[in-house]
């Protein structure tokens, strides 16, 4: 699996890294959320900001990444409006939703941007170039909260975020079966073996699938997910418990002796 390398984190390489999401409907609680997560053993901190009551003045969000970035210092931050369509606060028009991604752009304050495959349709090429012209890597992201597709389609999709040009491909699903999980895995390893060109993260969402959040390191999800407070999506664990789970998990460094 090819590696990303931000901030000095290596995306791709050995364990997963751990994002917090922050949930928070105000400036002062994002913020404030920023500076308590900045402290935390985690990797990258993500901003929801379809959580924000003031995700549609581009001064509000503006100030409120600058924010964040002054918080965060060298910790990662990942910035992303989540569509409705795809499980997110609100809806969001797709003019809006281009308008929104500028002013990350335009901030310099991002890492990493998510940009979701469906919604973008046909102008998602040219979001992926703003991004990567104002120096932010791309993570293109699909989710279903009802279903989880064939193996065939999850990796179809992650292939397309590919082609389009992202920097991470991630691709969520809700299982309803024990199958559906195993499904899920099987394309995580799929896409790592036959497709290496970029990282992959990919979660089975709810606590059927809380087991994809922890296997990344074995099966190729390079990020994971965990919650310090507030959850954004079912099934994600609480940090202090991934951290313990994925140093447990953690695979040794092989030599050629190892038996």
């Amino acid at each position: 699996m090819s590696c990303l390398t931000l901030r000095g984190c290596r995306i791709g390489e050995g364990r997963p890294k751990t994002i917090l999401p922050i949930v928070e409907s105000t400036e002062a609680a994002i913020l404030a959320r920023g500076t308590e997560f900045a402290a935390l053993p985690a990797d990258c901190v993500e901003w929801r900001a379809d959580w924000f009551d003031a995700s549609a003045d581009p001064n509000a969000v503006t100030r409120c990444l600058q924010g964040l970035r002054a918080a965060l210092g060298g910790k990662l931050l990942l910035v992303t409006f989540r569509t409705a369509a795809e499980g997110g606060e609100k809806p969001l028009s797709l003019d809006g939703y281009r308008a929104f991604c500028g002013w990350v752009c335009d901030s310099g304050c991002a890492d990493l941007l998510d940009l979701e495959l469906l919604p973008a349709g046909d102008v998602l090429p040219s979001l992926i170039t703003m991004a990567h012209e104002a120096g932010v890597k791309v993570i293109c992201s699909s989710h279903d909260f009802t279903r989880t597709p064939s193996q065939t389609e999850m990796v179809t999709r992650m292939v397309r975020m590919q082609a389009a040009g992202a920097d991470i491909a991630k691709l969520a699903v809700m299982p309803q079966s024990p199958a559906d999980v195993a499904a899920l895995l099987a394309a995580t390893a799929e896409m790592t073996e036959r497709h290496p060109e970029t990282p992959v993260i990919t979660i089975s969402m709810g606590p059927l699938g809380a087991v994809s959040r922890v296997c990344g390191e074995a099966l190729g999800s390079a990020m994971t997910f965990a919650c310090a407070g507030k959850a954004s999506a079912p099934g994600q664990i609480e940090l202090n418990e991934m951290n313990f789970i994925l140093d447990r998990l953690a695979l040794p460094t092989r030599s050629p002796y190892n038996v």
